[in-house]
């Protein structure tokens, strides 16, 4: 059954949005990936998946900081809340990425 949003989404607006993000974000941000669908509650929602530099991820101490300053940025770039979206986020370092090796994070 296709995902019906309440507002249209413009799938080269957010993939727009999303390298405006990874360019105000870098160097902490190596790349920003996400997914369309509903949630689990069945709310219309878009999945981000941020891989951050090694470097950012090691600071344990300012950790929650990074990550939420990139929140902050992806949801002023993407305006999930303004097409509707809901919006979550998950994070892995590269090297975390590299042993993964997971293709839905490339």
């Amino acid at each position: 059954m296709p995902n019906i949003y309440r507002v249209a989404i413009n799938p080269a607006q957010i993939a727009k949005a999303v390298r405006r993000a990874e360019r105000a974000l870098a160097p902490d941000v190596v790349r920003i990936r996400y997914t369309l669908r509903d949630d689990s509650t069945g709310d219309p929602s878009i999945f981000f998946r941020v891989v951050l530099s090694d470097k950012a991820a090691s600071k344990e101490s300012k950790l929650g900081e990074i990550t939420e300053r990139i929140e902050f940025t992806i949801n002023n770039k993407v305006k999930p809340d303004e097409l509707g979206l809901y919006s979550y986020f998950n994070f892995r370092s590269l090297s975390e990425h590299n042993e993964l090796n997971d293709p839905t994070w490339a």
